[in-house]
Order: structure tokens, then C-alpha cells, then sequence
């Protein structure tokens, strides 16, 4: 009995994340409210209240599945990397994938990036989330790829910090802006924007990379 509540808790978690991403994704943050979420997923405000406090939570809670989404993808492809040249191309791959898999993350991660820039606001026990089961914590990525930056895979007069923490917006900007706009592309030129992405991000790798 006590493992058919669990599910039954789970179930019912799952279903109010899922409803408020779709109207987050629809409407934006401003555009719905805890009663919406609860229309749509047909239970009471009470108890969407009972798993979380507030619209955020609830979003950090998707931000928290989708990271981990990515992240297993990167470390899977991080195994076989030796260089900082190559973790930064694994990171591009690992995106390539799971924006390929999950269209909705560019759209996604745009609407969040407000909320996102608190993450080094938030209080320790805050990223105890059984939601962020990979442990994902604000300047994870950027420390795991400014160490030993300069390996000799890397242009030796680069910053390691500057250059990491702007690889990885100008990253996340290249994404973000191809995906709003991939209808156009494929209209208009025939193309894919994952494709167009990519060469994108070829260009900073090449600009990166040792002579």
C-alpha cells in the first residue's frame, strides 16, 4: 500500500510539473497561476500547494530534469576526453543531442534565464532538491572546464575564465536564437537549424583551438 501512495505522489508531482511547463512555455511566467496549473492538471490548488510552494519551484524542478538530461549525455561523452579542447567539443555534442531530443529546451532555457541568474542566491540546502538528482550547482561547468585550462589544446594567451563562461552563453544564445527561428530557416534557405548551429559553434571552437 505504502508503495502504491509513492507512485500515486509521483504521479501526481510529474503531472503538475508537466501542465505548468506546457502553459510556462505557452505563456510565460507572468501568464498563468497556480490555479491555471491546477485546472489543467484537474486537482485542487491545496494540493499543488502539498509538492510545491510556488510557480519558481516548480520551475526548478523542470530546469533540475532537464539538466539532468544533459548532463548524462555530457558525461558519458566526457570519458573519452583527455584535452580541454575536447571537453568543450563534448559539451557541444551533448547539447547537439539533447536539443535534438528535447526541442523544447532552447525555448525552455530562454524564459528561465531570470530566474536562473538567482541560482547564486539561493541558500545551500536549496540544491538538496530530490529533483536535482545530478547535483547540478551554479559554476559547475564553468570550474570543471577552467581547470587545467591551458593543457596546449587551447590558444595560450586565453583567459581561462572569461573564455569558458563566454563559450558557454555565447553557446546557449547560438542555440536559443536558431531554434526561434528554425521555421525561417527551413522556409527560407532549406536548412536545419541544428545544422546551422553547429557550423556556428565551429567557428568559436577554431577560434579556441591551438595553433
Amino acid at each position: 500500500m505504502a508503495e502504491g501512495y509513492v507512485q500515486h505522489q509521483k504521479k501526481q508531482a510529474d503531472k503538475i510539473i508537466r501542465i505548468t511547463e506546457k502553459l510556462y512555455m505557452e505563456r510565460g511566467m507572468e501568464g498563468f497561476t497556480i490555479g491555471d496549473i491546477a485546472d489543467g492538471a484537474e486537482i485542487t490548488r491545496a494540493t499543488v500547494y502539498n509538492y510545491f510552494s510556488c510557480k519558481e519551484d516548480i520551475l526548478w524542478a523542470i530546469f533540475f530534469e532537464k539538466m539532468d538530461g544533459l548532463l548524462l549525455r555530457l558525461n558519458k561523452k566526457l570519458e573519452d576526453t583527455t584535452t580541454t579542447f575536447e571537453r568543450l567539443q563534448a559539451y557541444a555534442e551533448a547539447n547537439y543531442e539533447y536539443f535534438k531530443e528535447d526541442a523544447s529546451f532552447a525555448i525552455f532555457f530562454d524564459l528561465f534565464h531570470t530566474i536562473f541568474a538567482t541560482a547564486s542566491q539561493k541558500p545551500d540546502d536549496f540544491w538538496e532538491s530530490p529533483y536535482n538528482i545530478s547535483n547540478w550547482r551554479p559554476g559547475k561547468s564553468i570550474k570543471m572546464f577552467t581547470e587545467n585550462f591551458h593543457d596546449g589544446s587551447v590558444k595560450a594567451n586565453l583567459d581561462p575564465h572569461a573564455t569558458v563562461v563566454s563559450y558557454y552563453y555565447a553557446f546557449l544564445g547560438t542555440m536559443s536564437f536558431t531554434f526561434k527561428n528554425k521555421d525561417e530557416l527551413t522556409k527560407f534557405y532549406g536548412l536545419d537549424y541544428l545544422d546551422v548551429a553547429k557550423i556556428q559553434i565551429s567557428w568559436i571552437l577554431q577560434a579556441i583551438k591551438a595553433d
